[in-house]
């Protein structure tokens, strides 16, 4: 038992990056067969998991902690959101959609939506069956919704996975911006900082 948890401690250091089974052996004074023996019981209850030949931290031992999915999400995401709203005046929200339920993840207001939409309105819009994020969620691909839900914004929505933290989970990225703003030149950066944020979340649960 002490062995076990001692392989796990190994690899708890190492949350972003897999580790051999030589290594984890080594790491913790142990013959090589024993570590493997251990990895692949502690394995079969998803405390472990193998990964290209190598060992991380699993799902089970994530879920006994409380982890929150969406906690990594937002950690990952928030800074990519706050560069781009800085960068164009424009409010972004994060949401990630779940059995049907559709949560905030993260924010970003933008100093041009601010002058024309409150931050409780920005959040109800972003929620309102017309937004281009249902749209999004409903086409699976970007969708624009221009006026509709708040005649003093356009809204674009790009659906996309987020398998880091849950196979069934899709994440959808939002960006809102004044009527008077147009809108067109900011699809390709709304679909660079979502790769980028799939990507981020990736390389974190490796």
């Amino acid at each position: 038992m002490a062995n076990a948890f001692a392989l796990l401690r190994v690899l708890a250091t190492t949350p972003g990056r897999p580790v051999g089974v030589t290594r984890l052996a080594a790491a913790v004074g142990i013959p090589k067969t024993t570590a493997h023996r251990l990895l692949e019981q502690l394995s079969a209850e998803g405390a472990v998991e193998r990964h290209a030949g190598k060992w991380r931290i699993g799902t089970g031992i994530l879920e006994l902690s409380g982890f929150d999915p969406s906690s990594m999400l937002a950690a990952t995401a928030r800074l990519r959101l706050e560069a781009l709203s800085l960068a164009t005046g424009a409010t972004l929200f994060l949401h990630r959609f779940t059995n049907g339920e559709l949560d905030t993840v993260c924010h970003a207001f933008g100093a041009q939506v601010g002058l024309h939409v409150s931050v409780e309105q920005q959040h109800a819009s972003a929620c309102h069956p017309e937004s281009a994020i249902w749209r999004a969620l409903e086409t699976g691909w970007l969708s624009a919704e221009y006026g509709r839900v708040r005649a003093e914004c356009n809204c674009i929505a790009l659906p996309f996975s987020v398998s880091g933290t849950d196979t069934a989970d899709v994440a959808v990225l939002s960006l809102a911006r004044p009527t008077s703003h147009e809108l067109e030149s900011l699809k390709r950066p709304l679909e660079r900082v979502a790769t980028l944020i799939g990507s981020d979340l990736r390389n974190a649960t490796r």
